[in-house]
């Protein structure tokens, strides 16, 4: 069974703290990026990361195939669609053949961490961000 791994994400900075500039990544069961597309929109990150996951379900025509990611969000959206109250309306993806699992850490998220969105501390970003205005 081909194995992917996805993860998505959004930046986040002061001083509103919204979501902007998300991004998804893809990568095989050794660490190489199959697909990356750095900014998809100022969406909420589970959003990209559910981009991600249909993605892999419509590029990726080879079948059984597991799909890992560490977004629980995105992965109930992928597999039952989101619930009629919320705010973000997603289908559910047509997964035939097609396993998800929760997996943190997966190749894609240290590939993300190392390559496109480095995690530093929340006081980081609020030092970067008044050093910038002066």
């Amino acid at each position: 069974m081909k194995t992917v791994h996805v993860d998505g994400g959004a930046f986040i900075s002061p001083p509103k703290f919204k979501f902007h500039d998300a991004y998804f990544t893809v990568c095989d069961n050794v660490g190489k990026v199959i697909y990356f597309n750095k900014n998809i929109g100022d969406v909420y990150s589970g959003l990209a990361e559910y981009a991600a996951i249909k993605w892999v379900v419509e590029n990726i025509k080879e079948r059984p195939l597991k799909i890992t990611s560490d977004c629980k969000t995105a992965i109930a959206w992928a597999n039952k669609g989101s619930s009629k109250k919320s705010k973000f309306r997603v289908p559910p993806l047509d997964l035939e053949g097609i396993h998800l699992v929760y997996m943190h850490k997966n190749y894609a998220d240290i590939w993300n961490e190392k390559n496109h969105s480095p995690k530093y501390e929340k006081s980081y970003y609020v030092k970067r961000y008044y050093e910038s205005k002066k």
